[in-house]
């Protein structure tokens, strides 16, 4: 006994125990005594060499950016990076990624070997112990302990050491390919081959009704037949680099950077994620071009017998190991297999498969994963795609447009012919099946009815309660307080109450569309029965259909005939809200609901019902948005109301607008709390980045970053600006017309007149082309026209040939093709590009070289103040984030990072140079605005303000010209 109660070495090894609740096991507290030995730890990863750069010259700028990003992983540290155009950013990130990801394997397998030798050594030393029941205790914790820290990175060894044989493997496959004994897919990479466009949608019309009839009577959590098709077994994950841009483009030039990098790229996998619709190659499917169908009929294929005959599952794995291993963009091979070999360079292909699946099957081992933001912001698509976040690094290229990326996807919107469409819909699917749908099928269908003609009586002014509060004004919420641009907002209790749906749960309504194909069923219904009607009038089952649903019956009859359904179906039926004031009774109010939408249905053809379906999906998202917004607990959403027949906001062009519900958050960076928590670092990245507060506070900290937690790296630009770059901020026109650009003042015609006169003779001073900038389109389009009429534009056109920046991007290509020809002519004429400010030229098109030799940007870019939405957006800022300076900063942020992303356009490679015209008196005058200019362009800043009446005039011709003359001869 003596023995037990004498035991100090007993107690010492309880007293350094700690309870673990995972195990029910006692673990040793992270400080352990010296006497034990120490359990080796991870160390800290340095470097400060990067070798496989793929350009002889390694700027300054861009080693520094290598040195802070490299620290900033190896600590697991989150970083705000601002490096401007032009100075190699994406190839300087890749590489210091590649870099770390590659040492941080070899770290993973060397502290493995250090841990497996730690537990050898006290193995052996446990032996020579006389206490051999303390040595054994000791032991079984430490090695409890150790094993617990061995477990993820014997993982992660697995993983790389898999990653490794699919890069070999890849390899092997690429030299067979070449070999002319290659057994390649049974299917041929033909344009013969496909079946003829649209056979799944053809299907439904040899379907029998039965296929349509919702079953979602089932718990919705519970796993559907497309999931268990779907499922990916994941035995484990590499470590990753998520990569993200906004744009696929802006991703195949990643591509591109990386395949620079061949030293470093040779050892890694890759996957370059896309939706179904740029990685469909079944042409029944990725013809119905819309991205909506396309993802339902996909679906649908998974779960019909024989399904697609592109998803067998040992053609995408076999194409899976090949893209990932040989680092080949799906995109690529997608357009490959669909018959598109002129628009792609890659090599043959081992297997004609699904590239969507194979990335899928292929993600999990992919060290380097290139995604748009949308794939990785939205947690539905990183859940459909198999992306997860944990202990991976997260890089947002271009992240100056980040938030406004986030509001986007959480954002949406439907407009009145939505909401008819979808009563039209739903009216025949309620008629066709009324005998035989569920109760809970009939609920929620008609629930669904209900929303969807309150929320068109909104549109139309006929609030069922005007008791809300606009959430702008505080006022009452009725039409006659709608303001001068016809919209009105309302938080989204308010709203629902207001429109007479606060009894209604949304939150199930959208669960059971999502289950059990509910959606997809209503509108393959809609395009079997229409495609029905319209080929096969003659057939008695249509006709009695008809008497049902056809044009000949009113929806009040319909609904009547609805009624006939079982006794206990009453009891789940949701009454409708009151829709006047009087008060009526449930049965009254519902005959209301059903006047008020007969006009709507009363009227519909089969083409209505076939083409009904986007109008669905449009109504479905807005609910979601309005769902997951609620779910997320932060009073941060917004219903901006367009009611119909009001003056369409900022237009010039229309007097009328059809109404529009549009939902939009004011808050996107909690939209990104939980990538921000579960990644190892964030690295935003972008040329304007500044304010760093706004991100700081927006992402980071709601996040449960500390300051501590973020570093910020900034750097000038690899070009010398006193030499390369002039920038220029007149105040006044060459008649002393002071540069107005402001709201109020813009559609003045004498200063649109002044700024085509300065246009003109700006022109003829600056070789090549010139790249001018305007606020909006609806502006552009004004001064456009204006001066056809005055004759500017021919004046302007004898000087350069002029090109105008197309709304749609179907056909920015071939303008800026021809304006490229344009520049590049013999005649040395040059040639002037007119664009919108935050557009597709001013965003993502390089004007290098002399497509560039000169950027006016016309007025200052300010977002609109008086629409509904920024009202509301600032009121939030100043509300959550630091009063009403927060607004101004944030107008004075999003002003002044696209005029900062314009300039940056020019200016692409070290020995680049242009000339820069800040056409508007507030930069001229307004100290603030202009140190809201990045550093190295604020040392381009022209020390005296050129005022540009007739006698400086001179002087600007020579300063222009010793200008270009210097540089031209330097670069070359």
């Amino acid at each position: 006994m003596d023995d037990f109660e004498n035991d100090p070495e007993g107690d010492r090894l309880i007293a350094t125990l700690a309870f673990d609740e995972e195990t029910g096991l006692s673990l040793p507290h992270q400080t352990q005594s010296t006497e034990y030995g120490e359990v080796p730890s991870f160390e800290t990863l340095t470097r400060t060499e990067f070798p496989g750069f793929p350009y002889s010259t390694l700027y300054p700028q861009q080693n520094s950016l290598m040195r802070f990003l490299y620290a900033s992983l190896a600590s697991s540290k989150c970083s705000i990076i601002e490096s401007p155009t032009g100075t190699g950013k994406s190839v300087t990130l890749l590489t210091t990624s590649l870099h770390w990801l590659l040492d941080h394997n070899k770290a993973v397998n060397a502290h493995l070997a250090k841990l497996r030798d730690y537990l050898q050594k006290e193995d052996s030393q446990s032996v020579d112990e006389t206490d051999w029941v303390a040595a054994h205790s000791r032991r079984r914790v430490l090695r409890i302990r150790v094993n617990k820290e061995m477990e993820p990175l014997e993982a992660t060894q697995k993983a790389s050491v898999e990653a490794a044989k699919l890069i070999k493997h890849a390899n092997e496959v690429k030299v067979s390919l070449k070999s002319s004994n290659f057994v390649r897919s049974s299917i041929d990479i033909t344009r013969e081959n496909f079946p003829p466009p649209f056979e799944a949608l053809n299907e439904w019309a040899r379907s029998e009704d039965d296929s349509f009839l919702p079953t979602a009577d089932t718990d919705p959590s519970k796993t559907s037949a497309v999931s268990v098709v779907e499922a990916t077994n994941v035995t484990c994950r590499v470590v990753q680099v998520i990569y993200c841009t906004r744009t696929h483009s802006q991703l195949a030039q990643v591509v591109e950077e990386l395949n620079k990098l061949k030293g470093l790229s040779d050892q890694v996998t890759m996957v370059t994620l896309a939706s179904r619709q740029h990685l469909c190659v079944n042409k029944a499917v990725y013809g119905l071009k819309d991205q909506t169908l396309i993802t339902e009929a996909c679906l649908d294929l998974a779960v019909k017998s024989p399904g697609c005959r592109f998803r067998c599952r040992n053609e995408v794995g076999v194409l899976s190991d090949y893209l990932v291993g040989a680092r080949v963009s799906a995109i690529k091979a997608a357009l490959r297999i669909r018959g598109a070999m002129d628009q792609v360079d890659i090599e043959e292909l081992p297997a004609c498969a699904c590239p969507y699946y194979a990335n899928k099957r292929g993600l999990p081992l992919a060290q380097l994963v290139l995604a748009p933001y949308q794939s990785v912001v939205v947690p539905s698509l990183r859940e459909a795609v198999g992306l997860c976040l944990q202990n991976n690094v997260l890089i947002f290229d271009e992240a100056h447009n980040l938030l406004e990326a986030v509001a986007a996807a959480f954002s949406a919107t439907a407009s009145y012919a939505d909401l008819l469409a979808t009563e039209r819909l739903v009216a025949a699917f309620l008629g066709y099946y009324h005998s035989r749908l569920s109760p809970l099928s009939a609920l929620r269908l008609r629930q669904l009815a209900l929303v969807v003609r309150l929320f068109a009586n909104f549109l139309e002014g006929k609030a069922a309660r005007s008791s809300g509060l606009c959430a702008h004004c505080g006022r009452d919420s009725g039409t006659e307080n709608c303001n001068s641009t016809g919209e009105i907002v309302y938080t989204l209790g308010d709203f629902l109450f207001a429109a007479g749906l606060d009894h209604i749960n949304l939150s199930y309504l959208v669960d059971y569309l999502r289950s059990d194909r509910c959606v997809h069923k209503i509108v393959g219904f809609g395009k079997w029965f229409g495609g029905r009607k319209r080929s096969d009038r003659g057939r008695k089952e249509e006709s009695d259909c008809a008497k049902r649903v056809g044009t000949g019956l009113s929806l009040s009859e319909c609904l009547k005939q609805m009624k006939r359904l079982p006794n206990r179906l009453e009891s789940f039926q949701t009454p409708p809200s009151k829709i006047s004031k009087t008060g009526e009774d449930q049965q009254a109010s519902s005959e209301t609901v059903a006047t008020a939408s007969a006009s709507a249905t009363a009227s519909q053809t089969p083409e209505d019902l076939q083409s009904a379906g986007a109008g669905l999906f449009a109504v479905l998202g807005l609910l979601e948005a309005m769902v997951n917004s609620d779910r997320a607990g932060d009073n941060d959403g917004r219903l901006i109301i367009t009611l119909r027949g009001t003056a369409a906001p900022a237009s010039t062009t229309s007097s009328f607008t059809p109404g529009f519900i549009r939902f939009v958050i004011l808050n996107p960076g909690r939209y990104l709390h939980d990538a921000v928590k579960d990644a190892r670092s964030v690295i935003l990245v972008g040329g304007t980045m500044k304010p760093f507060d706004e991100f700081i506070d927006q992402v980071f900290r709601p996040a449960g970053k500390v300051e501590t937690d973020v570093t910020l790296f900034s750097c000038g630009h690899v070009i010398d600006a006193k030499r390369q770059l002039a920038i220029y901020t007149p105040s006044v026109s060459f008649n002393d017309i002071p540069w107005d650009f402001t709201f109020k003042n813009r559609h003045t015609p004498r200063l649109i007149d002044e700024c085509g006169e300065f246009l003109v003779e700006v022109c003829k001073m600056i070789p090549g082309g010139v790249a001018v900038f305007f606020q909006s389109f609806d502006y552009l389009s004004m001064v456009w026209n204006h001066w056809k009429a005055t004759g500017l534009l021919a004046r302007l056109q004898a000087t350069k040939e002029v090109f105008r920046e197309p709304r749609t991007a179907i056909t920015l290509v071939e303008v800026m093709q021809a304006y490229t020809a344009a520049v590049t002519a013999l005649n040395k004429r040059g040639a002037c590009i007119v664009c919108v400010i935050g557009g597709k030229l001013s965003e993502g098109i390089n004007f290098n070289d002399d497509l560039a030799r000169g950027v006016i940007i016309v007025g200052l870019p300010y977002p609109n103040v008086h629409s509904a939405f920024m009202r509301e957006k600032l009121n939030f800022l100043e509300r959550h984030f630091g009063g009403r300076e927060s607004g101004r900063r944030f107008c004075e942020a999003v002003c002044m990072r696209m005029v900062n992303q314009a300039i940056g356009r020019a200016i692409r490679h070290a020995h680049d140079y242009a000339v820069v015209f800040l056409v508007d008196q507030r930069f001229a005058t307004s100290r603030r605005l202009r140190l809201l200019l990045p550093p190295w362009a604020q040392d381009a800043l022209m020390s005296d303000t050129i005022s540009l009446s007739p006698p400086q005039l001179d002087l600007l011709h020579h300063q222009l010209h010793e200008f270009f003359h210097r540089n031209s001869t330097s670069s070359h």
